[in-house]
């Protein structure tokens, strides 16, 4: 008989009800219940499952539901810290959307309490489970790349994905390059980023409360350089939604992950689009993609199976790297690191 683990979903806006979709549909997990101060909202998520039950709180949930084996929090990243905590001291494993909070006080807050209560704590950071930078991982630790000498980390989309979503609720480099600075920690395991210097423009979306573009140069302990760039001001029309890529250059090869083309692009008279295949696509009825795989492994992580979920220490690394080049970015100067 399989084990199904009782989950439950704090947040109820794009990313949580991709989970509580997810999980709804996952033969090893349950979804137990749904959390939002706005009830009409969580009651339509709710929906996606049998018997899924609705809260206005954490507080609510955690009185309520004291045999849950997981809480995924999908709240925006300044409002982590208080559910997170909560969820930790309650016993309960903690699955938090990246990043781990806006704030590294908080961040370590966060960590403490988990690790305090002993339970587990993973952070979203689906790229992990995309195939093709899992595939470059593998090359990295196989040592057919030899010693990383350069990587370049290009992450652009249109102005119609984040900027629209989100709004000036979050930092360009917070929302879009903490995704490539995950990666390249991921890759250079072993090494500490020691210098950054990073410039923004604000030209489009400054007076939305967001940056168009932000570009980082990254120094590292093993003498690796980093490149980041990241843009959500791409025009509405561009040909790609996301226009991503990594390239790394070792002393003994490299490799080029090439995220630009989904792979399907539909056109008709009154315009075209190029079609997600790849971190979230609605297939058959279900999220499918890198978001699935994600969250698939995370309930077998939660059985003990090695599987790259982000930990909670990783994901503050992440974030103390990302606020660095903003720091940078907003005084001009380099930031020395570690």
């Amino acid at each position: 008989m399989i084990k199904r683990r009782r989950v439950a979903v704090i947040g109820a806006g794009f990313m949580g009800s991709m989970h509580a979709g997810i999980f709804a549909g996952m033969m090893g997990a349950e979804l137990a219940a749904i959390v939002d101060p706005n009830r009409a909202l969580a009651e339509a998520v709710a929906a996606k499952a049998t018997g899924c039950k609705v809260y206005d709180s954490h507080q609510a949930l955690l009185a309520a539901e004291r045999d849950l084996d997981l809480v995924s929090i999908c709240t925006p990243d300044n409002l982590h810290l208080a559910p997170a905590v909560a969820v930790a001291e309650a016993g309960i494993n903690v699955f938090v959307e990246k990043p781990i909070s806006s704030k590294v006080d908080d961040a370590r807050a966060i960590i403490a309490a988990c690790e305090a209560a002993g339970v587990k704590i993973g952070v979203g950071y689906l790229l992990r489970f995309d195939p093709r930078y899992a595939a470059a991982k593998e090359l990295m630790t196989s040592g057919k790349i030899g010693e990383p000498i350069h990587i370049y980390a290009r992450r652009n989309s249109a102005r119609t994905e984040g900027p629209k979503r989100y709004g000036g609720k979050l930092p360009l480099a917070l929302h879009v390059t903490v995704h490539d600075v995950d990666m390249v920690l991921w890759m250079l395991e072993g090494q500490q980023p020691v210098s950054v210097y990073a410039q923004q423009t604000d030209k489009l979306l400054g007076s939305s409360g967001t940056q168009d573009s932000i570009a980082a140069i990254v120094r590292f302990s093993g003498g690796t350089v980093v490149n980041f760039e990241s843009a959500w001001s791409l025009p509405s029309g561009a040909r790609h939604m996301i226009d991503a890529r990594m390239e790394l250059l070792g002393t003994d090869g490299s490799f080029e992950v090439q995220c630009g083309d989904s792979g399907l692009y539909f056109a008709s008279n009154e315009g075209s689009s190029e079609i997600d295949t790849q971190h979230w696509p609605l297939i058959n009825g279900r999220v499918d993609g890198d978001l699935a795989r994600q969250l698939g492994g995370l309930i077998d992580w939660l059985d003990g199976a090695a599987l790259p979920i982000a930990t909670g220490r990783e994901a503050l690394r992440s974030l103390e790297l990302t606020l660095a080049m903003m720091q940078s970015a907003q005084s001009g100067e380099i930031v020395r690191l570690g």
